[in-house]
């Protein structure tokens, strides 16, 4: 196995069309990260770049120790497996997963010996007589991986491999796939724009955005210090709530201010780091799951609570989702599913003031990281 290296990496199309710019990233050796972003981010022409799809305009690529901007991409020895599982309707399973060796030359043998523990590993022996019609879409997928799989390339790259299953079987290769990397210890690159996807599988992830890279850490720094407004936004299900207002010294402490509507002391730690923004715009993030519904057991510090009224409230079985709004702002709450709480409520909500973000209105960077745990 390998690791992959990309320095300066760039992809400018005909006609000026900058789809990657300026990529810096090394993948570890037997690492599994996850190249994640909106669609048109230049998460899958990098991906296709380190294939060998797409030359680079600019830049160098890097598999273990061979740069490998000039070598065709037989040659590079990766495996990719593709959203459309690109496989052959008139073979069987058997001779899809073996066509690629039969094609470089190995013998019988050998290549009979990969395919039957790849099957064995992937629990598709029973299907290597079929033909891909008469597969399921997990099964589909499965022979997808076996193929790349028997080639035992020095690093996988998969494209969005799952998107073309259903929820249920989503979520079931995702754990399948986990096991195989585990199972495998090999590097693999994987693309998707399903952010689930990239938190639960990813060692690390990389969000993307315009062809640039905005953040790479794991899953839980990134999730937990985004360090930009679109990161914070993009990471989470629900998104981040975020409101447009001021930071104000009131009784010589810091407030944050959106008139009408909300009113919230920040921190200790934010009291001290963010005094130099005293005065200034700022838009404050707050996840769904830290905004909760006041009760008389809450522990509600001064100037961690503000009241909505209560939109929209959806049962998802351990939860809900309720929809609130005060003033102009709509924000999103995610609570307990027994908080008796019920559209056209007028009620009191608590904001967990630890949690709270800030980020600059010019540009949107993470301005309240300072003495956080700030990403590398």
């Amino acid at each position: 196995m390998a690791e992959v290296v990309l320095e300066g990496v760039t992809k400018v199309y005909p006609g000026g069309v900058a789809a990657v710019k300026n990529l810096d990233l090394e993948v570890k050796d037997k690492e599994l990260i996850v190249l994640v972003g909106p669609s048109g981010c230049g998460k899958s022409t990098t991906l296709r770049m380190i294939a060998g799809l797409e030359e680079a305009t600019e830049g160098t690529i890097r598999i273990g120790d061979t740069t490998v901007n000039d070598v065709p991409p037989r040659d590079r020895d990766i495996a990719m497996v593709f959203q459309n599982y690109a496989l052959y309707p008139h073979m069987t399973v058997y001779k899809n997963m073996a066509f690629g060796l039969t094609l470089r030359g190995y013998a019988r043998s050998e290549i009979k010996e990969r395919v039957l523990d790849a099957a064995r590993v992937l629990g598709i022996e029973g299907l290597l007589d079929r033909k891909p019609k008469a597969l399921s879409g997990g099964q589909r997928q499965r022979v997808a991986v076996g193929r790349a799989i028997v080639r035992k390339p020095r690093a996988f790259l998969l494209d969005e491999p799952l998107s073309n299953l259903d929820a249920k079987l989503r979520t079931e290769m995702r754990a399948e796939l986990q096991k195989l990397h585990r199972r495998l210890e090999t590097t693999m690159i994987y693309v998707t724009h399903d952010q689930i996807e990239a938190m639960t599988l990813g060692d690390r992830i990389v969000v993307m955005e315009d062809g640039l890279v905005q953040q790479v850490d794991t899953p839980l720094s990134v999730y937990d210090y985004p360090t930009n407004k679109f990161v914070a936004g993009f990471i989470g299900t629900p998104p981040m709530n975020f409101i447009d207002g001021s930071l104000l010294a009131k009784d010589a402490r810091l407030c944050f201010c959106e008139n009408p509507g909300i009113e919230l002391a920040l921190s200790d730690r934010l009291q001290q780091t963010m005094q130099e923004f005293a005065g200034s715009a700022i838009t404050l993030g707050i996840r769904p799951e830290c905004i909760q519904k006041r009760t008389p057991e809450t522990d509600a510090p001064a100037g961690s609570t503000f009241e909505a009224d209560v939109n929209v409230v959806e049962p998802l079985g351990d939860e809900m989702i309720v929809y609130i709004s005060t003033g102009k702002n709509n924000l999103i709450c995610k609570v307990g599913s027994h908080s008796n709480i019920e559209v056209g409520q007028q009620l009191q909500f608590v904001v967990d003031l630890a949690k709270v973000h800030l980020f600059d209105r010019n540009g949107g960077r993470n301005v309240s990281l300072n003495g956080s745990k700030a990403p590398p």
